[in-house]
């Protein structure tokens, strides 16, 4: 396993500490598993055991309610920490959210409450004895604002204490991680109702672009915590897969500080498959270094670097399993690239934009106040794998943030509470008023799924690893996944709006800088960002999933002032519910896309 660590970090100049355990063995295999790291958001699990200890024993109540004021919140890129007005919900739904999307604001609450010396005692209790959580996500980066001023170079972060792990406020070993994840899975770490729900709450991590992407198999499942720093990709979790369980920590330091670095990411994924292979003991199952990163990198560009053309991207798609359509608009100049751009398509989410440019049409109008809260139930919404689908309690929160949930990590909930708030008519008379001819927003989300339910003739709740046994030509005949049936666009008709968006023609200027605030903070990183690594470019992005369809739509920004609109639409030749060669595939394109106009081609 050395020697294909070794093999796995050569090209990235990074290093690694990994640690994998069977949880039903007890087998261990490791590299630098006793050294000590920069836990990064992984602080987060160690929050979470000693929040459900206190569940468990009535110090505190799980349903306990807060209503969290929009001043005063610690910052960060997701959750709470960027929503704009009040919101009031439980403590185990914060919880939900520092774990889903990492969010630097709810931990921060239940850090507050619970206090660093209580969790560091449980973590002694538990035999955790080199792991440590010495404040919040604010007094992290807090030590980052005082040791990296404004415009220094990259030596002043890389002498920062929030990455040194000796200095770092929150550190451990992959080891101890492990142990920590073991606790959890073999009800040790809580009572067993409360480990049940922690490993319910782990499951839902939103991110798919780490751990979860050495994992391809169709009844593969990933619960795990990410953490990131400048330099720093971690992941921690369980992978339960063939009938396995396995605990597996990967740290992974770079030399690179910024904040996109897509085969770094990859790089968590391949070292978490190598671990887990040697401890399934075949040596079939041990995969070679070289095979790894060609699962993780099928999307790399084929040939010379910015040298494909439309038909070599489409050469590609197809060698990767997928049909592929794209269009590519330079939003100043007119100039435009595209594979057939004026296909009609399945939007999936992607429809959700011009739901949100509906939304800030009427508030910029005064039809609708932005900041009014509306009581969102525990029960009877619609299936999501994220956001308030995942709440086991009441939550009341605004249109504004509801707005946000929609557009930054695609909540079908808030996006039907929006929806039937605007109205599908108005967002047809939107569409019209637009010349978009070819984009249509028939149904929402729980119409969308319903026809998935009715034509499989059993319930569905937005998740494709339901779907594994389902045999494609059934599935190919879904109504879901029929343009002239459901939410449509062409990707010459997308990228036509996002011009119209971008350059303040589609609505009030207010308005269209609502709806560029609320793309620009999406969350995933997988797809349509892969693509562009490094902080150079400004991405802003709405996705799109259904069986088989892989889309994203956005805007990409460069420092020289050049702005592209993007639209990459895919579909699948086989229902594989995790695909990180296609969604990175998504990205590819859309990069030598961009690169034709900007005149980079080689």
């Amino acid at each position: 396993m050395k020697e294909q660590v070794e093999q796995v970090l050569g090209p990235l100049g990074a290093r690694a500490w990994v640690h994998a355990v069977d949880l039903d063995t007890g087998s261990e295999v490791g590299y630098g598993e006793y050294g000590l790291v920069a836990l990064a958001s992984v602080f987060k699990v160690p929050v979470l055991v000693d929040l459900f200890r206190r569940f468990g024993d009535g110090r505190l109540s799980p349903a306990e309610r807060l209503d969290v004021p929009a001043s005063g919140r610690s910052a960060g890129p997701t959750g709470l920490s960027v929503m704009a007005d009040p919101i009031e919900l439980s403590l185990r739904d914060l919880a939900y959210w520092m774990m889903s999307v990492s969010d630097n604001a709810a931990t921060d609450i239940l850090v507050g409450l619970l206090g660093v010396d209580a969790i560091n005692a449980t973590l002694r209790e538990l035999g955790l004895t080199r792991t440590r959580v010495d404040g919040t996500c604010d007094d992290l980066y807090q030590t980052m604002y005082e040791d990296v001023p404004e415009g220094a170079g990259p030596e002043a972060m890389r002498a920062a204490r929030a990455v040194d792990p000796e200095r770092t406020q929150h550190s451990g070993t992959p080891r101890e991680v492990t142990r920590l994840l073991a606790a959890i899975w073999r009800d040790e770490a809580a009572g067993p109702g409360e480990c049940a729900e922690m490993r319910r709450i782990l499951g839902l991590q939103a991110w798919p672009h780490r751990l979860r992407a050495g994992f391809t198999e169709p009844g593969a499942r990933v619960s795990a915590k990410t953490g990131t720093l400048p330099f720093w990709r971690n992941e921690a979790g369980v992978v339960e897969v063939d009938g396995g369980r396995y605990a597996v920590a990967v740290f992974l330091r770079t030399e690179d500080h910024r904040y996109r670095q897509p085969a770094a990411d990859a790089c968590v994924g391949t070292l978490g498959r190598l671990a887990v292979d040697h401890l399934r003991s075949s040596d079939e199952l041990v995969w070679s270094a070289d095979h790894l990163r060609s699962r993780r990198s099928g999307a790399r560009r084929p040939g010379t670097v910015r040298a494909a053309t439309p038909e070599a991207i489409q050469e590609q798609a197809s060698r990767l399993g997928a049909e592929i359509w794209l269009h590519a608009r330079d939003l100043d100049t007119g100039e435009s690239v595209g594979i057939g751009e004026n296909t009609p398509l399945v939007t999936a989410s992607v429809f959700k934009v011009p739901v949100a440019l509906e939304l800030a049409r009427q508030s910029a109008a005064g039809e609708i106040d932005l900041t009014q809260r509306v009581t969102v139930p525990a029960e009877g919404k619609v299936p999501s794998p994220y956001g308030l689908a995942a709440h086991r309690d009441h939550v009341v929160v605004s249109y504004r943030d509801l707005a946000q949930l929609m557009m930054v990590i695609s909540d079908n909930v808030a996006t039907d509470l929006v929806l039937d708030r605007v109205g599908k008519d108005r967002v047809a008379a939107l569409l019209a008023e637009l010349g978009l001819e070819g984009t249509a927003v028939p149904q929402n989300c729980a119409e969308i799924l319903g026809t998935v339910a009715e034509d499989l003739g059993e319930a569905y709740g937005d998740d494709e690893r339901e779907l594994v046994a389902v045999p494609l030509e059934r599935l190919r005949t879904l109504r879901a996944l029929d343009p002239a049936q459901t939410c449509r666009t062409t990707p010459e008709e997308i990228t036509r709006l996002l011009a119209g968006i971008w350059r303040e023609e589609a609505a009030a200027p207010q308005a269209c800088a609502l709806v560029r605030g609320w793309m620009g903070a999406q969350i995933w990183p997988h797809r349509l960002s892969s693509g562009f690594p490094g902080d150079d470019v400004v991405i802003s992005g709405k996705t799109g999933t259904l069986p088989l369809i892989r889309n994203e739509a956005g805007v990409l920004e460069f420092r020289d002032g050049g702005r592209y609109a993007v639209g990459v639409f895919t579909r699948a030749a086989d229902p594989t519910p995790n695909a990180p060669h296609l969604d990175a595939l998504i990205g590819w394109a859309a990069a030598e896309a961009v690169a034709q106009l900007r005149g980079e081609r080689h």
